[in-house]
């Protein structure tokens, strides 16, 4: 008991950490799957039990689930429907919630005081993973090490590779690696939202996404991608048949972002190397390439300072965001508020500030990662004046049949510097949500020339 007490309270603690020892200590590591999580969260409730203990999560398919697809997915019922907001945050009482509040939030909440607020549900722990996720992590949690300057990550594989961390690039590491299934189908549809409300459709796509470290059965490889996905695009009819690819590698201090697009009027495949870091990406207008997810790529310009842990109001279980009719969800300055479940959670807390030397549009990013998934579900970027530049708010929910925190589905990524936004929508053109694939794609999918085959001519 004592033990425990002595981990919950420093995990609580905001500290200042730079690049300390990655490895934890026996004692430590012996507390995954006790005090702890097989992942690292703090099993315990919070004193006044707004957050309550962690009880497994959500792992099995909920009354009423029935998927348009016989392998799973769209649609999730809300096992949550019924319940009414435990309070509302709004412009007039932000300052009662401010120390539980990302700074993009309480931005929003003082430009928009008339239509911007938000709804505060009960708090439920509804994450789950498959078995071998928690087996794994605990098994292997002495061998995954931080090399280079990026920094890369080796001997990792099918685990969080840091469930104790020691240093901001281990948490966010764990965000790059979050879960989902290794072979995997969707879509999502994206629209911009300009600063008088008029919505243009920016993106409709079909992707395919391969996470081959969270493959059980493969062997870790120093030269395997942790994602590569490919977006091929239905619409606008201007851009139907584009299709990009990107992969994104564990040695990141050995291999930078890769990255082609095929474009159906020039039938050919080009390297796009600028599709990293503070390009825009031409899709949505507004969101950065290293955005995408909350954040996405090598971490090469920013020191990642572990702040801590916190308890913070974040956007979890919702369900909601997807259910709203789009004419209803999108509204000038921001997503309709009865569009989002806001819940208390403890949170990990990363900053990154520009190194020396480097060159950004943002001068530093803050972000905020679910204690029971690993989840980026808030992050802000200042600009080099320290003013808020972009809120990104990625809201999670439980694909209980899996099963599988979903929390890349669907964001919001706000231009705090125009007032424009930009919004990714669930699902995309197939509509049946994302479809696990029981094995990998042909070896050649995921090639500038299997690109090129597979494009529309």
């Amino acid at each position: 008991m004592m033990f425990q007490r002595k981990l919950i309270a420093a995990s609580m603690m905001m500290l200042s950490m730079g690049t300390a020892l990655a490895v934890p200590t026996a004692e430590e590591a012996a507390e995954l799957g006790k005090s702890l999580t097989a992942i690292g969260a703090i099993k315990a409730g919070n004193a006044d039990g707004s957050i309550p203990a962690y009880d497994g999560g959500v792992c099995k398919p909920v009354a009423g689930y029935k998927p348009k697809n016989a392998k799973g997915g769209w649609p999730y019922v809300d096992p949550y429907a019924d319940e009414k907001p435990l309070y509302s945050i709004n412009s007039k009482n932000v300052a009662q919630y401010a120390d539980k509040l990302a700074e993009g939030t309480k931005v929003m909440l003082e430009r928009y005081p008339d239509t911007f607020r938000v709804d505060v549900y009960p708090t439920h722990r509804s994450a789950c993973f498959p078995d071998y996720v928690y087996k794994n992590t605990i098994e292997r949690v002495m061998k995954p090490k931080l090399v280079g300057d990026a920094p890369g990550l080796t001997d990792s594989h099918a685990q969080f590779p840091f469930p104790i961390p020691k240093n901001g690039f281990e948490v966010m590491w764990n965000g790059l690696l979050r879960f989902a299934g290794p072979y995997e189908s969707g879509g999502f549809t994206q629209y911009v939202v300009d600063n008088a409300g008029n919505v243009t459709l920016s993106n409709f796509s079909t992707i395919q996404d391969e996470r081959r470290y969270w493959d059980n059965d493969l062997q870790d490889s120093e030269d395997m991608t942790y994602w590569r996905n490919i977006a091929t695009q239905a619409g606008p009819p201007a851009q139907a048949g584009s299709k990009n690819m990107i992969f994104q590698y564990l040695r990141a201090d050995k291999r930078k972002t890769e990255a082609w697009t095929y474009i159906p009027g020039q039938r050919r495949v080009r390297a796009s190397p600028e599709f990293t870091y503070d390009t825009v990406s031409t899709l949505s207008g507004v969101l950065l390439f290293d955005e995408i997810n909350g954040f996405d790529g090598r971490m090469d310009k920013y020191d990642f300072k572990l702040l801590g842990k916190q308890e913070m109001i974040v956007p979890y279980n919702d369900y909601r965001r997807f259910l709203l009719p789009q004419d209803k969800l999108l509204t000038a300055h921001h997503i309709a508020p009865e569009g989002h479940r806001w819940e208390l959670h403890r949170v990990w807390v990363v900053e990154g500030t520009l190194k020396p030397g480097q060159r950004h549009v943002q001068k530093r990013k803050k972000f905020y990662l679910d204690e029971d998934s690993w989840a980026i579900l808030l992050y802000t970027g200042f600009d080099h004046q320290d003013k808020p530049h972009h809120y990104f708010v990625c809201p999670a929910y439980q694909e209980y049949d899996k099963p599988q925190p979903r929390v890349t589905a669907m964001y919001d990524l706000y231009d705090l510097s125009t007032g424009n936004y930009t919004t990714q929508i669930f699902p995309g053109p197939e509509g049946t949500g994302y479809i696990k694939r029981e094995t990998p794609w042909p070896v050649n999918t995921y090639t500038p020339g299997g690109l090129a085959g597979a494009g529309i001519r």
